[in-house]
């Protein structure tokens, strides 16, 4: 047969193959991947803070890319070193127990009111005055067995700097047991005022009892116009006299 009688059948074929093809790959275009809950809730608590990605990444001491990733979903959570997490939650304003709340994410943090032998946010010393809603915090540590109501808090004060074996040095976590509040001859308690909170030694005197600073500078404080909050049962400090 003439070779023009078969040109417009084999026209027609191949158009045909090349829509089949367009179809197909219409059909197999991937749909975009959902950000996971947790990232975005990261995401809520920067733009509640009204911060850009930059700034974040600044605060939380990591490159912009790096935190793009983590607000992507791209990076979770648990794969993040311990000292990241909490870089980042401090500059979310959260505490690692807070981020795990709100991620639902678990970081392994217990709650500091909860805990007796375990770990615990560790918080600044005003943060006595609401043992409840204590804020951000600062650090994160090992709890001393035996406290039966921790409350973990910087000691943000030279008051009890001195030389005595009650000294404790400012930059130091107090571990505070709430449910310790009855007064004993030469124990320290974390305790608030009209000045605000503080970290004495209670003694009883000629005057009456009071609650005396290691550091002289600073005047003692009736026993009778204090609250106690509770009393400390171990310090910790990464302070060492070798150290040049």
């Amino acid at each position: 047969m003439p070779f023009g009688y078969w040109e417009p059948h084999s026209y027609h074929l191949r158009s045909t193959t090349m829509m089949v093809t367009a179809m197909t790959m219409t059909t197999r275009r991937p749909t975009p991947k959902q950000k996971p809950e947790w990232a975005i809730a990261v995401e809520l608590r920067r733009t509640r803070l009204q911060m850009s990605q930059e700034l974040m990444a600044e605060k939380a001491d990591m490159s912009q890319s790096y935190y793009s990733e983590i607000e992507r979903g791209a990076r979770p959570l648990p794969t993040l070193t311990h000292q990241k997490l909490m870089n980042l939650a401090r500059a979310l304003s959260w505490s690692l127990a807070e981020m795990q709340r709100a991620t639902g994410i678990d970081l392994g943090m217990a709650e500091a009111t909860l805990v007796g032998e375990g770990s615990a946010d560790v918080y600044p010393l005003s943060a006595a005055l609401s043992p409840a809603n204590p804020g951000p915090a600062v650090d994160h540590e090992m709890v001393t067995p035996g406290v039966s109501r921790p409350l973990l808090l910087r000691a943000d004060t030279d008051e009890m700097q001195g030389t005595s074996q009650a000294s404790i040095r400012p930059g130091s976590s107090l571990h505070v047991d709430l449910d310790r509040t009855e007064l004993q001859e030469g124990l320290v308690y974390v305790i608030a005022d009209g000045e605000g909170v503080h970290v004495r030694l209670y003694s009883t005197t000629r005057l009456g009892a009071v609650f005396r600073a290691e550091n002289r500078v600073y005047e003692d404080i009736p026993a009778s116009e204090a609250q106690v909050i509770g009393q400390v049962m171990a310090v910790t400090t990464d302070y060492s006299p070798d150290l040049n």
